[in-house]
C-alpha cells in the first residue's frame, strides 16, 4: 500500500474496516453518497470512487434504484472465516500478546524511519480521532487505522502485512476494550484519544523510549480491561 494514500482510498479503508469488523453486516444498506460525503469531510466524487474500489473488490454491490449495500458474500471475499470473532478472553489476550510484540517494535522502528507522508497520514488519522470523539462506531475505526498507519511508518512491508493480517482481530479487541472503558469509568473518550495523541508526537519528535513505553502501557491497559470482571457482566 503506498504511503501517500488518496483520500478516496482513505474513505475506503475505513468502510473496510467497519464491514470487516462487523459494524456494517452483510445485507445493510450504506448510507447515501451525500452523508458519506459530509460524515467524512470530502466530496461526492471521492465517495463515488471510494465505492468503486469496494465494489471492484466484491465487498458492496449496487441495488438500481434503491442504493448500495454489503454484499453478502463479503465474508469469503475477505477471508473472514479465519478471523471471525474471538469469543473468549483467553483468545483475545492471545492476540493482545501479538499487538504488543509487534507494535512495540513498529512504533519504535517508525520513529527512526518515518517520512513526511507517514506524519501527514498520522496526523489525518488524529484529526479525524478528535473529530469522532464521542461516536465510538466511528472512533473505533480511526483507532484501528492509527495503528496501521504506524506499521506503514516502519517502511517494512513485511510488518506492514502482520498489522493488516490482524486489523479484523484488532477491531474486536480495541471495540472490546473501548466498550468495557467507557463503562467502567476508566478511560473517558477523550483520554483515549489522547494517548494515541501522545503516540503521534512522539513519532513526529523521533522519541523511541516516550513512543515504545506508551505503546507498551496502552497495550498492557488493553489487557489489564479484558482480564477484568466487567467483562464478565
Amino acid at each position: 500500500m503506498g504511503l501517500n494514500r488518496k483520500n478516496y482510498e482513505i474513505v475506503a479503508d475505513e468502510l473496510m474496516q467497519m464491514i470487516d469488523s462487523g459494524i456494517i453486516k452483510p445485507g445493510n444498506k450504506l448510507e447515501p453518497i451525500e452523508s458519506l460525503a459530509r460524515q467524512y469531510r470530502v466530496g461526492r466524487s471521492t465517495v463515488r470512487e471510494a465505492l468503486s474500489l469496494l465494489k471492484a473488490r466484491g465487498m458492496i454491490e449496487s441495488v438500481q434504484g434503491d442504493g448500495t449495500y454489503v454484499a453478502d458474500n463479503q465474508a469469503r471475499s475477505l477471508g473472514l472465516a479465519q478471523s471471525s470473532a474471538l469469543a473468549s478472553a483467553a483468545e483475545l489476550l492471545q492476540l493482545l500478546q501479538v499487538r504488543k510484540i509487534v507494535e512495540v517494535g513498529c512504533i519504535g522502528l517508525a520513529t527512526q524511519l518515518r517520512t513526511q507522508e507517514n506524519i501527514d497520514e498520522l496526523g489525518l488519522v488524529i484529526q479525524q480521532m478528535q473529530h469522532s470523539v464521542g461516536n465510538e462506531e466511528v472512533s473505533q475505526v480511526y483507532d484501528v487505522n492509527f495503528h496501521l498507519a504506524i506499521g506503514r511508518a516502519t517502511q517494512n512491508p513485511l510488518l506492514q502485512q502482520m498489522m493488516e493480517s490482524i486489523s479484523a482481530t484488532m477491531m474486536r479487541t480495541i471495540r472490546e476494550t473501548r466498550k468495557l472503558w467507557l463503562y467502567s469509568e476508566r478511560e473517558s473518550a477523550a483520554r483515549l484519544f489522547e494517548e494515541h495523541q501522545h503516540m503521534y508526537q512522539a513519532i513526529v519528535d523521533r522519541d523511541h523510549q516516550t513512543a515504545t513505553d506508551t505503546m507498551a502501557r496502552h497495550l498492557d491497559k488493553v489487557a489489564a480491561v479484558l482480564q477484568s470482571p466487567e467483562r464478565e457482566r
